[in-house]
């Protein structure tokens, strides 16, 4: 059982960034803490006692050998939370499970399992490779806790978060060896019903997804039907599963919800795409030179770059608002240079069309030069003509 990709990515990054690292490695939960914590708890919650209630410590010691855990782990009931949930904390070699709602009621034995083993999953994440996931748990939390830190922490905080509650899903089936208990735990939590079938929400899941784009739009735990299907998928573990899943969860490219990594991808797309648009030489003038340097520090361009199968997918993996500003990028160069305005828009037409954000880049262009729908027409024709005049030139001093 490992961590997803994305997990392993944030992990790296914050992992280079060497001092940041050392000073959450160093960083531990005071005594104090500690003892405040455990008084608040005997304050809001019932404490189960083995003796009094074996059955569920039995559960309990089965998820902790399916995991490889060796800690005390304490039961409770919360007296303050009246929804159903499950939440776990850990100090040491010490756990406290704390529960909510009618769950003991609600759920089997082996949906008990199930849970306990979503929760103790949390513990296994944060003890693997020396501790890492924690630390960057933590880091990225308090970043993205900080009124003063941009939104794509946020974003990369909150994707990460999901990808912990899958890796705890993923516990739950490693220790009930069983993907209709786990949908049904997941579920029956959920809707509080106390009878449901993980054939029936499974075939619901792929209902949704095929309605909608895929994507979570969770807090902190993806919707049911995405750990649902995820779950499904991850039951045969394989490199194509997880790619699946990571699609499903984070879905297409938003411009209004960039992680780390996706900022990053949308810089390389846009330089992709800038350069693509100042190949030609007679693209490379003066003013389309100092446009590049005003939207990158350096003027290096990639002269070799194509417009291949993999550019096409990163383009089509981009949600509207983002084809839409990749579309603007194109005007913005095709209007650049007044000399080659009808030269310049019919190469971002035609660059355009090959990407499929025409419809974009045709709007904008009726929206900004306010073309009526004829004048646009005639106007979008004597581009294409342009174009081919300069295209057809070049083609012959090259004989």
């Amino acid at each position: 059982m490992k961590p997803f990709p994305f997990q392993y990515q944030l992990r790296d990054y914050f992992k280079n960034q060497s001092k940041t690292w050392a000073w959450f490695l160093d960083k531990n939960v005071q005594k104090e803490q500690i003892e405040s914590f455990k008084t608040d708890l005997l304050k809001n919650a019932y404490r189960i006692d083995p003796a009094s209630e074996p059955q569920w410590y039995e559960l309990l010691e089965k998820a902790k050998a399916k995991l490889n855990l060796s800690l005390v782990v304490t039961l409770y009931q919360s007296q303050q939370v009246d929804y159903n949930n499950g939440a776990i904390v850990s100090f040491d070699n010490e756990a406290h499970l704390i529960l909510s709602g009618s769950i003991l009621k609600l759920l089997s034995a082996d949906e008990l399992l199930a849970l306990f083993g979503h929760e103790l999953s949390h513990i296994h994440l944060n003890s693997i490779e020396n501790g890492d996931f924690e630390v960057t748990n933590r880091i990225i939390t308090a970043i993205a806790n900080d009124y003063k830190s941009e939104l794509f922490y946020h974003e990369t905080a909150r994707i990460f978060q999901l990808f912990t509650e899958l890796y705890c899903d993923l516990g739950a089936l490693k220790v009930t060896e069983n993907l209709e208990t786990v949908v049904t735990t997941l579920v029956k939590i959920e809707t509080g019903l106390e009878k449901v079938s993980a054939e029936s929400y499974l075939k619901q899941a792929d209902e949704i997804l095929a309605r909608i784009e895929a994507g979570s739009s969770g807090e902190s735990h993806p919707e049911i039907y995405i750990r649902a299907k995820s779950l499904e998928l991850l039951a045969t573990f394989n490199e194509e599963n997880i790619v699946k899943v990571e699609q499903i969860v984070k879905g297409k490219l938003d411009l209004q919800l960039l992680t780390l990594f996706g900022k990053k991808e949308v810089y390389g797309i846009t330089k992709h795409l800038v350069d693509l648009f100042t190949k030609p030489k007679w693209m490379q003038s003066e003013q389309n030179i100092v446009l590049y340097q005003q939207y990158f520090a350096q003027y290096n361009p990639n002269r070799e770059l194509l417009i291949d199968s993999d550019f096409k997918a990163k383009i089509n993996n981009s949600k509207d608002n983002l084809k839409n500003y990749y579309a603007y990028v194109l005007f913005d160069f095709a209007v650049c240079d007044s000399e080659l305005k009808e030269i310049a828009i019919g190469h971002a037409l035609d660059i355009s069309e090959q990407l499929e954000i025409d419809s974009f880049l045709k709007t904008i262009i009726k929206k900004e030069l306010r073309l009526t729908e004829k004048s646009f027409r005639d106007f979008c024709k004597n581009c294409t003509v342009a174009l081919n005049q300069i295209l057809e030139s070049e083609s012959e001093s090259s004989y």
